[in-house]
C-alpha cells in the first residue's frame, strides 16, 4: 500500500508539472504573435580628438512599414536627454545619412521637444533627422571633457505618421560622472 501511495503521489506531481508546462507553452505561442520589433541603437564608441571626445551611434529601423503587423514606422527624430555635466561639456552634435561621409551639425539647444511632451518633461538634445526604410543614420556628440558611460541611458524616438507612443529606448549613452584619473569603464 505504501508503494501505491508513492506511485500515486509521483504520478500527481508529474501530471501537475505537465499541466503547468502545457499552459506555459500555450502562452508562449500566444506571445509569438505579438510584435517585438524595435529600432536598433548601436553605440559605435568614443574617439578622442585632442582635448575633446566624440561619441557616436548608429540608429536603424530593421522592419520598416506603417507600424502595424510588427513593422516600424520611419523615425522622425531622435531625442537624447543629457545630465548637467554633459550639457556643460557639450561642444558639438552632428548626424550623417550617408554612412558617416558627410556630417551635418545640429543646433546645440537643450530644450523640451513638444512632440514628446506626453512622454517626458525632460529637456533633450534633438537630432531632427530620422530614417527612411532600413537605411541607418549615424549620430555623434562631441564633449570637451571625459564623461562616464551609462549602459542604460534613455532616449526617445519619435516616429512619423499616425501611430502614437512614447518610444522610449534604453541605449549605451552618456553618463553623468566625470571619471577620475583619466580612466573610464564600459
Amino acid at each position: 500500500m505504501k508503494q501505491l501511495s508513492k506511485t500515486i503521489l509521483l504520478f500527481s506531481a508529474v501530471a501537475a508539472i505537465f499541466i503547468t508546462l502545457s499552459s506555459f507553452i500555450i502562452n508562449e505561442k500566444k506571445k509569438e504573435t505579438i510584435s517585438t520589433a524595435s529600432y536598433t541603437i548601436t553605440f559605435n564608441g568614443i574617439e578622442t580628438i585632442g582635448t575633446t571626445e566624440r561619441w557616436s551611434w548608429t540608429v536603424s529601423n530593421p522592419n520598416p512599414g506603417n507600424g502595424s503587423n510588427g513593422t516600424l514606422q520611419n523615425i522622425s527624430h531622435w531625442d537624447i536627454p543629457l545630465c548637467a555635466a554633459a550639457e556643460a561639456a557639450l561642444v558639438g552634435a552632428e548626424y550623417s545619412t550617408d554612412g558617416g561621409i558627410t556630417w551635418v551639425s545640429v543646433p546645440l539647444e537643450i530644450e523640451r521637444d513638444p512632440s514628446i511632451r506626453l512622454c517626458t518633461t525632460t529637456d533633450v538634445l534633438k537630432f531632427n533627422i530620422g530614417t527612411i526604410g532600413t537605411a541607418p543614420n549615424n549620430y555623434r556628440i562631441t564633449f570637451n571633457q571625459m564623461l562616464s558611460v551609462n549602459r542604460w541611458a534613455t532616449s526617445y524616438i519619435k516616429t512619423g505618421g499616425g501611430l502614437q507612443g512614447c518610444n522610449m529606448y534604453d541605449y549605451v549613452g552618456v553618463g553623468c560622472e566625470i571619471p577620475t584619473g583619466g580612466t573610464r569603464n564600459y
